[in-house]
């Protein structure tokens, strides 16, 4: 959830998607050092939509670097797979 929220503040709704009324949720699967940085992003369950998965590709590297792991991750790098909604209200 963290890393949600992390990624959220860097949201923008793509214009595209707006005006034709897309949306969808992208999974993105983040791998992380041990010092918050993202190492590597990847889509791994599109939206069905390309330009929703590269908005939410664009928000992971905005979000670099996160802040600290919790201690007990803090010694290895590991791999989290985070939604990114996008939906029209």
């Amino acid at each position: 959830n963290q890393l949600a929220r992390e990624f959220a503040k860097h949201k923008q709704y793509p214009r595209l998607a707006q005006m034709r009324g897309w949306q969808g949720t992208v999974q993105v699967q983040v791998k992380i050092d041990a010092s918050g940085a993202v190492i590597s992003s990847n889509i791994s369950q599109s939206s069905g939509y390309e330009v929703l998965d590269k908005q939410a590709l664009e928000m992971v590297k905005k979000a670099s670097p996160l802040p600290q792991p919790p201690e007990v991750l803090r010694t290895r790098e590991f791999t989290v797979l985070v939604p990114v909604v996008f939906r029209l209200e």
